[in-house]
């Protein structure tokens, strides 16, 4: 019985030859921000992604409407935006308006 050949014949074994960086946080965060329109809906006009730091998501909203949009559904937004990531990432939304 002969070896296989080490070069990918199927494309399960073509994306398991890629090597992933979604460790490193640049990644992370373009990652994030490709997202973010998706996840936040009609509302991403309204909220700003302005920094994560720590796993702490700091968004600017727009009003105080907003702000209070934001709060009410930082739960479910946490969760649809972790979903892109291997692990949980991201563990609370604040506001910030600088």
């Amino acid at each position: 019985m002969t070896e296989k050949p080490a070069r990918w014949s199927t494309s399960g074994d073509l994306i398991k030859s890629f090597s992933y960086r979604a460790n490193t946080v640049n990644d992370k965060l373009a990652l994030l921000s490709a997202v973010w329109d998706k996840e936040c809906g009609a509302f991403a006009k309204h909220w700003a992604l302005v920094a994560v730091k720590k796993g702490v998501l700091f968004v600017r909203p727009k009003s105080a409407a907003a702000a209070q949009e934001l709060q009410l559904r930082s739960g479910p937004l946490l969760k649809a935006l972790n979903k892109y990531f291997s692990r949980p990432w991201l563990t609370a939304v604040k506001t910030t308006y600088r």
